[in-house]
């Protein structure tokens, strides 16, 4: 579709500006949604105090998920930066920040598992937000 030069809509560079901003956003968190989950998944977890190799595979899942909670602060300021709705700012951080501290108070227990089941669909949901909105910038417009 495209714009005339005084339509609201914009000229076609405006929208496919917008859409590249908005898929390298979206990329961003998933990319964070997958290094924390994979960290998650080769860390596993123990119910005692696990060997010494397994501390050493425990150890470099959990960089793994800090990575992802580094990426996913990250995201979150950018959506900040893009004019995001707050709700959308926050979800985007909560895997960064609740996994993460999660990773941080005790490195081998289940708790990491259960912030990520809180996290990602929040996460998830936001992303689906701003697809929904079609990468408008959305802040002020009463939502």
């Amino acid at each position: 579709m495209v714009a005339k030069d005084n339509s609201p809509l914009g000229t076609g560079s405006d929208t496919t500006r917008r859409w590249a901003g908005t898929t390298a956003w979206i990329l961003l968190v998933f990319s964070a949604l997958v290094l924390v989950g994979y960290g998650i998944a080769r860390a596993g977890w123990f119910l005692w105090l696990p060997t010494p190799a397994e501390m050493e595979q425990s150890w470099t899942g959990n960089l793994f998920v800090y990575a992802g909670c580094a990426v996913s602060v990250a995201a979150s300021i950018w959506s900040h930066a893009r004019g995001n709705p707050v709700w959308v700012t926050v979800c985007v951080g909560l895997p960064g920040v609740l996994v993460g501290w999660a990773a941080l108070v005790d490195p081998y227990s289940l708790l990491r598992h259960l912030a990520a089941v809180v996290a990602f669909p929040l996460a998830l949901s936001a992303v689906a937000e701003v697809i929904w909105a079609r990468g408008y910038r959305q802040r002020g417009l009463g939502r």
